[in-house]
């Protein structure tokens, strides 16, 4: 079962490097290197981190996806929940799905209380594709979004029979447009449960589910094989 997202290098690189069943993001330059030692990694720097880097360091960015191999752009995106200039905030995120563009890769977005945000900036990049991770946006939005190509990352807060608004919009995703993820950990045993609530929402057998929610994310970020 692949994980679409997880921060598994903040448990250590050298006890997880062999992990390949996860889709490994970075937060920024610090952590550059690190990920690189996975199979399957994303390239670029977090909302969260932003004062930590400067316009030279999309420059660096930007020679780093060239010399490495990464799936995709990201973690990028934008956080309006934070104090962080906003105007700074959409500048980093428009010059990473330029080299989203320029790489032909997708991208791997955060998106808190900005989702509509989000949406107007990627429709000036129409030939782009990717995740976004974590969806908290409106029934609209997600519909809006998986029209534009996108798919949605749902983690361990569906498991949560409190959730139901975000329960509802699984429910009336279409399959298709599905990841599944844990974001901050990688747990098997968590990714079974979110993958029996899809099942649940769905009324579709939990095998189908991790079946389709694996080819979802083979086909979205390229891998040939998953092993």
């Amino acid at each position: 079962m692949l994980n679409s997202h997880a921060h598994i290098d903040f448990a250590g690189v050298e006890k997880l490097e062999s992990t390949n069943s996860c889709i490994v993001p970075s937060i920024g330059k610090n952590n550059w290197h690190a990920v690189t030692k996975f199979a399957y990694y994303a390239l670029g720097i977090h909302p969260w981190y932003l004062e930590e880097h400067t316009t030279d360091d999309l420059k660096m960015l930007d020679q780093y996806i060239n010399n490495n191999n990464p799936i995709a752009i990201g973690e990028c995106g934008l956080d309006f929940n934070l104090n962080i200039n906003k105007k700074k905030q959409k500048i980093y995120f428009q010059e990473h799905l330029s080299l989203a563009q320029k790489y032909q890769l997708p991208v791997v977005i955060h998106s808190v209380n900005a989702t509509e945000e989000v949406i107007m900036t990627l429709k000036q990049f129409p030939s782009i594709s990717g995740e976004i991770h974590g969806f908290s946006g409106s029934a609209s939005q997600a519909e809006l979004l998986t029209n534009m190509g996108f798919l949605l990352g749902f983690g361990m807060q569906i498991t949560n029979i409190n959730s139901t608004k975000l329960r509802s919009i699984v429910a009336n995703t279409p399959l298709e447009f599905i990841l599944i993820e844990t974001d901050d950990h990688h747990n098997p045993n968590d990714m079974l449960k979110v993958a029996y609530v899809v099942a649940e929402l769905k009324q579709i057998p939990v095998d189908k589910i991790i079946e389709q929610c694996d080819n979802n994310a083979l086909s979205l970020f390229n891998i040939k094989t998953k092993t």
